[in-house]
């Protein structure tokens, strides 16, 4: 929709007549769509788990980049291709990750094993949950307590 400078006729209108009505339509479709979803969802930890092992520890390769930057004082292109080289190694070879940055001499010389296993501690993901829960439950009253209204 482009406004013309000092008039504006019918034609000008005509994207707000249509996106708007459909706007609306594709917001309620999607939250149809995310109600349903939210309301089947069956949550399973253990695959979760399962699935998180699956990928050899390759989630927390910025993790280990940022430490060999921030902590060992690598430059980032140095961290960059040694966290590659052995990234690729452990798709490639089907190992944890974690096991082969702790074996490679540019790393174990520079970056002392807690702060590698701080890298790949995936609570460190989770730590802003209980604020994040009890938000959404405060969420909740509220919109409960506007519809009782």
């Amino acid at each position: 929709n482009q406004p013309l400078w000092h008039e504006r006729d019918i034609s000008h209108s005509s994207a707000e007549r249509v996106i708007l009505p459909d706007a609306t339509i594709l917001l309620d479709y999607m939250l149809a769509k995310v109600t349903g979803l939210v309301g089947g969802l069956v949550v399973r930890p253990e695959r979760m788990r399962e699935n998180i092992e699956r990928g050899y520890g390759l989630h927390a390769s910025s993790r280990v980049l940022l430490a060999l930057v921030e902590t060992a004082g690598l430059s980032r292109e140095d961290a960059y291709a040694i966290v590659q080289r052995n990234a690729l190694r452990a798709a490639d070879e089907r190992v944890p990750l974690r096991s082969l940055l702790a074996t490679d001499p540019a790393v174990a010389v520079r970056l002392p094993l807690a702060d590698l296993d701080a890298c790949f501690d995936d609570a460190v993901g989770l730590r802003h949950v209980p604020e994040v829960i009890a938000r959404l439950d405060t969420l909740e009253r509220e919109v409960a307590d506007r519809a009782a209204r």
